[in-house]
């Protein structure tokens, strides 16, 4: 126990010692995501602004309609007398295109169904933020059409509505957010993806990094054995890695709070048996990886040539961090907890939708617990083979 104690704080000193380790794994994700946020969302909110005061659109057809005064009512739409509509909404210089259909009035006060068609540029943010203010003006005359047109036969227009429907949550308190929804699914994938990459720099240092020192040989020949030595370097990493997570959801917590759509703010309702299956998971997945890293890292010669193995081994564990996150939290396939990393993003979602399933719950921990075993007995043989430790 002793040696293990001297080997992890041997470690501890060597990760902080690093400024760069402590720059790149801590502070920038700290200060990166609060910007990236603030940015992403602020560009967000510009673009819709923007869209919304200046649209530029192209009338065909009846252009003495009242839909086309209606249009030309509003101060923010300018309609442009263009000779090839079609160019110039693919140009970006008008938003929309309006095709209303000959003697559009006349046909209404028929009683007729007319079809007006507006034509957008899918692949153009302003032009999709334009459709829907259009639009929006569009069922405001369509429904004083049909008011009119009821109250004129003395029927009240209100029958059209008989009853309002109003979606509320049915599971928590306070109506329903989906902007905070979608970050809550994000978070499971997230806490792996914030998990395993400060590991890699850090892993890089602890193995390959000491060859490159050469302090990697006289370490093994002192009394500590080499248990000692290889769970030092592993309980280090993963609580560097843990701290690193929790300043970065932190971080991301806080930059939430003051985002369109959350500023009402943005609340974690976990409950402790939820927090306490996330903490656990996180964990024995964390301490298989670092093994595994360790692996890797002891048999690079260089540093880096272990970057270029661990981002190799990473890679497919962020990508299957990524498959349940648009799965229903409460109806995910049996596949998916078979399914390594997977697995811990799945019972996650679970837990925290408040759904605590023995079965799953079993098999992913017993998965887990398995991950983990084979993790260090891997990274126990690599140490153990004198070409791997030594190869230079």
């Amino acid at each position: 126990m002793n040696n293990f104690l001297i080997v992890f704080k041997k470690e501890l000193k060597d990760i902080f010692r690093d400024r760069k380790t402590i720059i790149f794994s801590i502070l920038l994700p700290i200060l990166v995501f609060p910007l990236i946020f603030n940015v992403m969302f602020k560009g967000m909110e510009d673009t819709s602004k923007k869209a919304t005061e200046n649209i530029s659109i192209a009338i065909k057809g009846d252009k003495n309609s009242s839909i086309n005064n209606i249009l030309k009512s509003q101060e923010n739409i300018t309609i442009k007398d263009v000779e090839d509509p079609s160019k110039e909404l693919k140009d970006g210089n008008i938003q929309l295109i309006i095709d209303i259909p000959k003697d559009f009035d006349k046909q209404i006060a028929e009683g007729k169904k007319v079809d007006v068609q507006m034509l957008v540029d899918e692949s153009s943010n302003n032009s999709s933020v334009a459709s829907n203010f259009v639009e929006h003006l569009f069922n405001g005359l369509s429904d004083k059409i049909v008011a009119d047109k009821l109250t004129a036969a003395k029927i009240n227009p209100d029958i059209l509505k008989p009853f309002e429907v109003t979606v509320k949550s049915g599971v928590s308190e306070g109506d329903i957010n989906p902007m905070a929804t979608g970050f809550m699914n994000m978070i499971p994938s997230l806490i792996i993806i914030l998990m395993i990459s400060p590991t890699l720099a850090i892993a890089a240092d602890l193995g390959a990094g000491e060859k490159e020192r050469n302090t990697l040989e006289p370490l093994l020949s002192t009394s500590c054995n080499r248990n000692s030595l290889l769970w030092g370097k592993i309980v280090a990493m993963s609580i560097v890695s843990a701290i690193a997570l929790i300043l970065s959801l932190g971080s991301m917590y806080f930059a939430m709070q003051k985002l369109p759509g959350l500023e009402d703010g943005f609340s974690l309702s976990l409950t402790p048996a939820s927090f306490s299956f996330i903490l656990l998971i996180s964990l024995l997945l964390l301490v298989a990886i670092c093994s595994l890293e360790t692996c890797v890292s002891v048999y690079a010669k260089s540093v880096k040539e272990a970057g270029t193995y661990l981002s190799g081994l990473i890679t497919p564990f962020m990508i299957l961090s990524y498959v349940p996150v648009f799965m229903d939290a409460k109806n995910t396939s049996m596949l998916i907890f078979n399914i390594p990393v997977a697995n811990s993003v799945a019972l996650m979602k679970e837990v925290m939708a408040g759904v605590f399933n023995p079965t799953h719950i079993g098999i992913v921990f017993a998965w887990h617990v398995a991950y983990v075993i084979l993790a260090v007995l891997c990274a126990k043989y690599m140490f153990s083979k004198e070409e791997v430790v030594f190869r230079a």
